[in-house]
């Protein structure tokens, strides 16, 4: 039965009896009332799902010691915990004893605090799911409870953490690594300044998908460090990746008017993901139509960087840029080129490269010539790729340069002895006549007459 406790006792009683022995699903604003809690302390072993939308540390201690003892039916916790009243004596002040101790099959538990969390005070030895926020208060979120939490949940599958508090890591020391065996999904999202230091002492050797985001508001100047440069990548990936790295996957995402992203994949034979990231959000108060575009060279700049920082980069066998500003001006272009020249010199060779692009001409640029060791003429198989995907809409990618620059690039490669063995186009109408031109230079030309939208998966 669901039960929202917002009226009087008298009515919670009349539902409490009609209830019988059903499971009971609790919402509650404020659940601390003496006769309230007197009501519902005969029906605690019926509990189910319990959330409390908004209290006090010292109203949620008066409820666990009302539903004190056995929990055997609590499957989900959710508490949104208020971190100071000043009209309100002790409501900010901690815990003094275990909370929903009782609560031994939890299995979800969701917290969102103000201030600190004070997770030290629950344990739930079977709990799977753990989601956490962290708002901005009076002190700095404090990663060590973090860790204690960790450590005395080793069942946990399913992690997601959000901090938009200032982060104290000066009482975890700097070898203090928690493994967390069992997690699949692990998530953390931060605000305003990445903070990769927190994903070195935590360990998912069996994560399917772990990811590290950063949000910011985007009359904010972005990080100079947007991805992991000043941690040790060979820690990072031996923490979340399983093996070996096969696959890199850049997109910038620049489409909407309320938040852009930027995001860097890196995948291994298994699939499993590690995903670095942050994200730019205005809202509807803040003028502006595409929030990245201005930053887009130094957005692509950071994720170039941080792709050849990674140490097993000569690993990686396909890479695929998901690209579609709106518009680029010249300088943006020479721009975009320069970084995408550093970024190919630095592959190794490459069964696939996926462009995923609304320009072409900066990549193109960079695939056909490079400054060799004399620093003029073309670098001799420079990148060598197998196979050449193109995916977009052909009125802008192969229009004027566009057209042009794809048929020079095969004609080059094939000079140079290292030809493109397959292009793809994946495409609505795609380009007949390139099809023709690029026969004599490559193995073969595929087209697959199909549309492509921006939230699309590119395979």
């Amino acid at each position: 039965m669901n039960l929202t406790i917002k009226v009087n006792d008298r009515y919670i009683k009349t539902l409490l009896e009609r209830a019988k022995g059903c499971p009971l699903d609790i919402t509650s604003a404020r659940l601390h009332r003496v006769g309230t809690l007197a009501l519902l302390s005969p029906h605690a072993q019926q509990l189910r799902n319990l959330h409390f939308v908004y209290n006090y540390w010292s109203e949620l201690q008066q409820i666990s010691e009302a539903v004190s003892g056995p929990l055997p039916l609590l499957r989900t916790l959710k508490i949104n915990a208020v971190e100071f009243d000043p009209l309100i004596s002790g409501a900010s002040d901690p815990p003094s004893l275990p909370l929903f101790s009782g609560a031994v099959n939890l299995k979800k538990f969701c917290l969102a605090a103000e201030g600190l969390p004070f997770l030290n005070y629950f344990a739930f030895p079977n709990l799977t799911t753990f989601e956490i926020s962290a708002m901005p208060g009076e002190v700095k979120f404090p990663a060590s409870q973090l860790l204690d939490f960790f450590e005395s949940s080793p069942t946990l599958r399913t992690v997601h953490i959000g901090i938009y508090a200032e982060i104290l890591l000066a009482d975890v020391p700097p070898t203090r690594v928690v493994v967390l065996p069992n997690v699949e999904v692990f998530t953390v999202v931060t605000e305003e300044e990445p903070d990769y230091r927190i994903a070195t002492h935590i360990s998912c050797p069996s994560a399917r998908r772990a990811s590290f985001i950063c949000e910011q508001g985007v009359e904010d100047t972005e990080p100079q460090e947007a991805f992991p440069t000043s941690v040790s990548w060979d820690m990072i990936v031996a923490q979340y990746m399983k093996g070996s790295i096969n696959e890199v996957v850049l997109e910038i995402t620049t489409a909407s008017n309320l938040a852009s992203s930027c995001s860097l994949s890196f995948l291994s034979p298994d699939s499993t993901t590690l995903e670095l990231g942050y994200r730019m959000i205005t809202d509807d108060d803040f003028e502006t139509d595409i929030p990245l575009e201005e930053k887009h060279v130094e957005v692509f700049s950071h994720a170039s960087k941080a792709i050849r920082n990674h140490s097993r980069l000569g690993d990686v066998k396909r890479f695929r840029i998901k690209d579609r500003p709106v518009s680029l001006t010249t300088l943006q272009i020479l721009g975009v080129a320069k970084e995408a020249e550093r970024l190919f010199m630095a592959m190794g060779p490459l069964d696939e490269l996926i462009l995923d692009v609304s320009d072409l001409r900066p990549y193109f640029n960079s695939l056909r010539h490079s400054p060799g060791p004399g620093g003029t003429g073309p670098l001799n198989a420079y990148p060598l790729v197998k196979e050449l995907t193109i995916i977009g809409q052909p009125q802008t990618l192969l229009g004027g340069q566009g057209m042009a620059g794809i048929v020079k690039v095969a004609k080059l490669r094939h000079a140079l002895g290292v030809p493109f063995e397959r292009v793809v186009f994946r495409m609505r109408d795609p380009p007949v006549t390139v099809v023709e031109e690029l026969g004599p230079w490559v193995g073969a030309v595929d087209c697959y007459d199909e549309i492509i939208g921006d939230d699309q998966d590119l395979i």
